[in-house]
């Protein structure tokens, strides 16, 4: 298998390589057994409990929680190491396991640490996450004795929540009419509700053309009274002081997508790689050996190592500056550009690769195949869309308009 970083000579960045190498060697252990599950993950929509345990056996849930909360205390780019390699796997598990990770820090920059461990139970493993991001598609809580009354309508995109310990969604406050609760800045006040999945109706209406076994299928939360504790704003302190949490919201939700759009890019240039090795194509004997394939190959394997290593130190650089309680709006910005950069060249070695493979594109259950239409999901992705390119340009034009010294942050 390809190696994509070598070791740090310094002695933390060293303590740090050993530590990534070890959590990769573990997820790598389980690639097998990953890999035999897609067939019936496909089926299900879902990727299956033997794989969630298996990980969860393995310690590989928790890893971003801090060591006090019995998580495995690793950083930013430690986590996308584990999770390239899942998403190297299959996506749709790399998808589902970035989603219980990520997803699990919400409720932990939101909630008090009494109840965030709660959350977590005696393991350190309990996972949150659903369909959480802003959108007008709020349902709504109304106090009542013993907490809030709290209902929504259908929430699309609830990943991987059907193993999910709390699921979370967005509802707006309203009064005893029903009308709803305005803010000091005129809008509705919105809050983050995680509630138990015996209240949640799952709706079952996956049926995707990529990343199949994602579960990414909609749900709604039941009418029930759940307890304010479970119901958290974003007043800007976080209970727990750790760079996981303290980062911010989009780098937290931008390692989702660093780690899947790797691990997509490593496995369609190995499985190019591999299906070019000694094989015709038309009039040329050795694909391989083919200088228009190998001068292809040069660009799409630089665009992946590039994207890596610009994803890989923005996120160490947004660390760090949480750690030293320094994140400024420029260290998300960066976040975002590197994640935006890795889906464009993602989008061109898939493009490439699947030129080259030429036949062993065509059967419906090939590699290839998945891994296409797996891409293409993901390239589909709010997050990783042109018009964020857009809304971070400002930004990246003021680095380079305004002092020189700037230029490097």
């Amino acid at each position: 298998m390809a190696t994509t970083t070598q070791a740090p000579t310094s002695a933390a960045h060293r303590s740090q390589f050993d530590a990534a190498r070890k959590w990769v060697d573990i997820a790598r252990s389980l690639a097998s057994l990953v890999e035999s599950e897609v067939p019936q993950a496909s089926k299900d929509s879902i990727i299956t409990p033997k794989v969630v345990q298996a990980w969860k056996d393995a310690g590989l849930y928790g890893v971003l929680l801090p060591t006090h909360l019995g998580g495995g205390g690793v950083d930013n780019v430690t986590y996308i190491e584990i999770a390239e390699e899942i998403s190297r796997q299959d996506a749709s598990a790399g998808w589902v396991y970035a989603n219980h990770q990520t997803g699990t820090l919400f409720p932990g920059m939101l909630l008090s640490e009494e109840t965030f461990r709660e959350l977590l139970g005696p393991n350190g493993d309990g996972i949150a996450c659903g369909a959480g991001a802003p959108s007008g598609n709020f349902g709504t809580a109304k106090r009542v004795d013993g907490g809030y009354l709290v209902q929504t309508s259908p929430r699309p995109f609830g990943s991987g929540s059907k193993y999910a310990n709390r699921v979370v969604a967005r509802v707006a406050l309203v009064d005893d009419n029903e009308e709803m609760t305005i803010g000091d800045d005129g809008n509705p006040i919105v809050v983050y509700i995680w509630v138990d999945p015996s209240n949640v109706e799952w709706l079952n209406d996956w049926n995707a053309s990529g990343l199949e076994g994602t579960g990414s299928g909609s749900y709604r939360i039941k009418e029930h009274v759940l307890e304010a504790k479970w119901m958290g704003t974003d007043t800007g302190k976080r209970a727990i002081d750790d760079p996981a949490f303290t980062q911010g919201f989009t780098p937290v939700s931008s390692l989702h997508h660093a780690g899947v759009g790797l691990g997509l890019a490593k496995r369609i240039i190995e499985e190019i790689a591999k299906s070019a090795r000694g094989r015709r194509r038309g009039d040329v004997p050795a694909l391989d050996q083919y200088p228009l394939f190998q001068a292809d190959f040069v660009r799409i394997e630089s665009s992946y190592q590039a994207a890596r290593a610009l994803v890989l130190d923005a996120f160490r650089e947004v660390w760090d500056a949480a750690t030293a309680g320094r994140v400024t709006d420029l260290h998300t910005v960066r976040i975002e550009q590197a994640n935006l950069h890795l889906h464009r060249a993602l989008d061109e070695i898939v493009s490439t690769a699947l030129l080259w493979a030429g036949s062993d594109v065509i059967p419906k259950d090939s590699i290839f195949a998945r891994l296409n239409a797996n891409a293409r999901i993901a390239l589909n992705h709010l997050m990783v869309g042109p018009q964020q390119a857009a809304k971070i340009a400002p930004q990246v034009l003021a680095v380079w308009q305004g002092d020189d010294s700037t230029i490097v942050s």
